[in-house]
């Protein structure tokens, strides 16, 4: 679905579980759909588990399943639609990556997305809906997008529009059915170079306003408007000599709260004897931190400011550096039937921030992340 609805859930995920999680929705290949409809359907299901821990304990594991069909219709027309079922559990740190005063946590989340999408000789137009619920946040959002290629088919230009409406609900802690809209849109141009290399380059713009803070971190208060830009730039290259295909890419982000990242990702795609492709996958990662994260004074108890202050003590938006390292495995049992696998693992450190200081006082975070999955045609 919508970048909208997996932004507002990055948010508030685990430390390490934004970066990994999104690198998954990065598509495959290139360009972002196909201009003819697909001829057969397909149905999936993907299964993932994700475990991280921290100065010597576990914290967030989650635990996923999703189910997603693809319809072509009439030749001309595409339905597709997912839902998504997760499981969070574990120990959260209330402030940096103190284990003192950790809360324990246990919630079941439930996503499903619609998406219609009509194929025209140079182009496509898609409309899609997706909500998303748990027991103290509800997401409702709305996207349309569509590309346009030339006559040659040697460059698609994409653009697409997207708005979400969220509600926190916590009231134990005061946090009554607060509302959070974010508005986003995105403009993209692929381009073929050569028979082996194909680019692309995509831009995109979100706007959210109400409450952002983090209800269940420390003194969290965060201000309640945040800007965003995302560049992010891809290079396939098919190698003749192998069968393979290198696909790099870089992303750099931007936001209000003075948040600037770097995401380097490189992948080999190889085909294999017997149906099999491997696929290695390293990733690096580097941000600066909030211009109103507060460093640790005295550990293990919390920096001490007014609580009308905008501030916050959450890791996530402190500097540190991050790399991870992955392979994904798949297999063609039969012109139907293919069955995938993928392992990730994660670790950021405070001291890996290239070009600038990271911040201080934080432990070192690990994070391992086992996909599996099965697709049928039909």
């Amino acid at each position: 679905m919508a970048a909208t609805e997996r932004q507002s859930r990055a948010d508030r995920a685990p430390l390490g579980t934004g970066i990994l999680f999104a690198a998954l929705a990065i598509p495959g290949i290139l360009p972002a759909q196909a201009d003819t409809a697909p001829e057969r359907a397909q149905i999936s299901y993907k299964f993932l588990d994700y475990q991280d821990s921290q100065s010597g304990w576990e914290r967030i594991g989650v635990h996923a399943r999703a189910l997603s069909l693809l319809v072509p219709i009439a030749g001309e027309w595409s339905l597709e639609g997912s839902i998504t079922s997760d499981s969070v559990s574990g120990a959260s740190p209330a402030y940096h990556s103190q284990r003192f005063r950790a809360g324990q946590m246990q919630d079941q989340r439930t996503g499903r997305d619609l998406k219609v999408t009509r194929y025209f000789p140079r182009g496509t137009l898609s409309v899609g809906i997706a909500d998303s619920r748990e027991s103290d946040y509800v997401s409702k959002a709305f996207f349309v997008s569509g590309s346009l290629s030339s006559e040659d088919k040697n460059t698609t230009l994409s653009a697409g529009l997207g708005k979400s409406s969220d509600h926190i609900n916590v009231p134990e802690i005061g946090v009554n059915n607060e509302p959070k809209k974010v508005h986003d849109m995105m403009l993209g141009i692929t381009q073929t170079l050569t028979p082996t290399d194909i680019v692309q380059l995509t831009v995109t713009y979100a706007e959210a306003d109400g409450y952002l803070s983090d209800p269940y971190k420390y003194r969290d208060h965060r201000p309640d408007s945040k800007y965003q830009t995302a560049v992010l730039g891809r290079w396939n290259h098919h190698v003749s000599a192998t069968g393979g295909t290198t696909r790099l890419s870089y992303r750099y982000y931007t936001d209000s709260f003075d948040i600037q990242a770097h995401t380097l990702t490189a992948e080999y795609v190889q085909p294999l004897p017997w149906e099999f492709t491997v696929t290695p996958i390293v990733r690096l990662h580097s941000q600066s931190a909030a211009s109103f994260y507060l460093d640790p004074v005295n550990p293990p108890f919390p920096t001490i400011r007014p609580r009308s202050d905008i501030q916050s003590q959450d890791q996530r938006l402190s500097a540190f550096g991050g790399a991870s390292l992955g392979i994904k495995v798949s297999k063609r049992i039969s012109p139907d039937l293919v069955v995938d696998g993928r392992y990730e693992y994660y670790e950021q450190r405070s001291s890996w921030r290239p070009f600038g200081n990271g911040s201080p006082g934080i432990e070192p975070f690990r994070a391992n992340m086992l996909q599996l999955g099965i697709t049928y045609f039909f």
